[in-house]
């Protein structure tokens, strides 16, 4: 069990040294924390540092706790109207967040190359390549998709996949590393709407997918994007 040494009766625990050693666990939560997490360090008003994660998708949150071993509260922030720069208005979707207080996971997370307000300057981190698959799955988890759709003159419907990220450095080395590991050519980087994109298209985004979802139970995986590969599948079989 894992405690705040300050004590007190609503102390949350977790597993402060989970970020300190690759483990499939660990290299899921890293890329899900890549995608959709921050930190703060807040020493100087609460005494410690946040890791925060959010996603639509609060099982995935709970799959998430139960890894790195804590009982923290999974909390709603419902959607508002926003203002963004430019002076254009948008509506923000209701969203689960949670908050881990710690200095030592903040200090790990600083290591691998995790960075207070890091969504432009995001840098791919040194992964083994055993752990690569789960972390490039928590990566997708956060910031990817999956989509199919049926083309004129195709009797079949076509697979793609996407990763989204504010730094084309992250997705461009993104390509170049994975694509060495399953052999496949260094894909183009789009930019549309206000992110860059990296598409995969038909086999090679079936053989990404077959290298993400290998070892399934290993780590955590949104069930939601993994449903839609599996129907593809069966899709095409038939």
């Amino acid at each position: 069990m894992y405690t705040d040494p300050r004590g007190g009766h609503n102390r949350k625990t977790v597993n402060k040294d989970f970020f300190k050693k690759w483990s499939p666990k660990m290299a899921y939560v890293t890329g899900l924390i890549y995608a959709d997490g921050a930190v703060e360090d807040v020493r100087k008003s609460s005494r410690t540092c946040y890791t925060t994660i959010a996603s639509k998708d609060k099982e995935l949150l709970v799959d998430v706790c139960q890894a790195m071993e804590s009982n923290h509260n999974i909390y709603i922030y419902k959607g508002a109207i926003r203002e963004f720069p430019g002076g254009k208005r948008y509506l923000t979707k209701s969203i689960n967040v949670l908050r881990i207080g710690s200095k030592s996971i903040f200090q790990d997370l600083l290591n691998i190359g995790v960075t207070p307000r890091k969504s432009l300057t995001l840098q791919f981190p040194k992964v083994p390549q055993r752990f690569l698959k789960y972390f490039v799955r928590g990566y997708f988890d956060g910031d990817g998709c999956v989509n199919v759709s049926l083309k004129k003159n195709r009797l079949k419907p076509v697979i793609i996949t996407i990763f989204t990220c504010g730094s084309e450095k992250f997705l461009v080395t993104l390509s170049k590393i994975v694509g060495k590991v399953i052999d496949m050519s260094t894909q183009k980087i789009n930019f549309q709407s206000r992110a860059f994109r990296l598409r995969y298209r038909m086999h090679d985004s079936l053989k990404l997918l077959k290298f993400m979802y290998k070892g399934l139970n290993d780590a955590p995986f949104l069930k939601r994007k993994y449903d839609i590969y599996q129907k593809y599948l069966l899709t095409i079989q038939n």
